[in-house]
């Protein structure tokens, strides 16, 4: 698999793992977190879809606090393009949509993830809210 693949199959796996810390209890995910948490570089920031800045610690709180707290979320991941590659850094665009209790929501997002041959980290994370 190449490191531009493997960084397409990271984007689908967080989102899986982010989907099953939201939906199941917050005392079945605790190993998932770690997991979940591994994936990001320790310098690793992102851009809310409300604009905020946020770092790694914060978005671990996101996940701590957001445990089990969206029972009967769906999430799909679609439009999945890297639009950038040097070496091992891969930026990925894809579109994240979610569907809850009759409500949905979209964004865009433009990851930036580091590759090798063992995982990709993720190192920066851009969302953009779709109207």
């Amino acid at each position: 698999m190449t490191l531009s693949e493997r960084a397409v199959r990271s984007i689908h796996d967080v989102h899986d793992l982010i989907h099953t810390v939201f939906t199941r209890p917050a005392a079945q995910t605790e190993a998932l977190r770690s997991e979940l948490m591994a994936v990001f570089a320790d310098n690793f920031s992102m851009v809310t879809t409300a604009g905020a800045i946020v770092d790694r610690q914060q978005v671990g709180q996101l996940f701590e606090r957001g445990a089990g707290a969206r029972p009967g979320l769906e999430i799909e991941v679609s439009d999945v393009q890297v639009v950038w590659q040097a070496g091992a850094s891969v930026a990925v665009r894809y579109k994240e949509t979610h569907r809850l209790q009759g409500q949905e929501t979209a964004r865009y997002s433009l990851a930036i993830v580091e590759c090798d041959e063992q995982r990709v980290v993720w190192v920066y994370l851009h969302e953009t809210a779709v109207a």
